[in-house]
């Protein structure tokens, strides 16, 4: 059995997670508000899907617009986590916690009777998991700043892997072409509750680059699970963002 070709989508979106993440922690560290990254990478991420509308078949599903409308809420409220996690904890230690994500979307393809889920997916989930969050450990003195910031990164993940598994299961009832413009659509529309401060101008170069990294990235992994219905592989390339 050959290699699958799609997996080289999560594995170019993980070393780019990796680089808007470094965009995004640097525009906090001069000034940025965690609102205006979020908010941001939140516009970012519908200007990359938009174009899909032009390029991709859809059809009216009631089932699958809430679940497009509910994985946004959910990328909205997990994206939320996520910067308060940068903002709380060391870029280091953030992104391998991040990675929990993986086992959940398996957990949550389970109990939700979404996609195939092999007993080899699973054991190469777990070992995943595992193993990106023994990175964690550090220093006995920053444990209070550690487990802030891994609490926050694991609601994230958790808000992550349900954006995933909505995704994994009514994207191809209503068609990639509609539902994931409309996914993060509705993450658009929440983001004004956001927006409050101006930006500093040292902080807007990073925040511009970062936002704009992270939203493509994202929108490639969103497509990714789309078009394959492979959420928990695909998560597993994807959590090599760690490394």
């Amino acid at each position: 059995m050959g290699f699958p070709v799609y997996l080289l989508a999560p594995a170019v979106a993980a070393a780019l997670y990796a680089l808007g993440s470094l965009g995004l922690k640097k525009a906090m560290d001069s000034g940025v508000e965690e609102a205006k990254t979020n908010a941001f990478s939140n516009y970012a991420m519908v200007a990359w899907s938009l174009p899909l509308l032009f390029f991709l078949p859809g059809r009216y599903d009631g089932s699958a617009l809430a679940g497009a409308a509910g994985a946004g809420v959910a990328l909205f409220l997990g994206r939320i986590f996520s910067v308060k996690a940068l903002q709380t904890g060391d870029l280091s230690l953030v992104t391998p916690i991040l990675a929990a994500k993986t086992i959940l979307v398996a957990f949550l393809s389970l109990i939700f009777k979404s996609g195939h889920i092999s007993w080899r997916l699973l054991v190469a989930a777990a070992m995943t998991s595992l193993a990106v969050a023994l990175l964690q450990r550090g220093p006995a003195e920053t444990r209070g700043v550690r487990r802030s910031a891994v609490l926050y990164a694991l609601l994230a993940s958790l808000l992550f892997a349900g954006t995933d598994v909505l995704t994994q299961t009514f994207a191809r009832q209503m068609g990639v072409g509609w539902f994931q413009p409309i996914l993060f659509g509705t993450t658009a529309l929440l983001t004004p509750l956001l927006v409050r401060n101006p930006i500093p101008a040292r902080g807007l170069p990073p925040l511009a680059w970062g936002s704009c990294t992270m939203g493509f990235q994202t929108s490639l992994m969103i497509l990714t699970i789309d078009l394959t219905g492979q959420a928990t592989l695909v998560n597993i390339v994807y959590s090599t963002r760690s490394i």
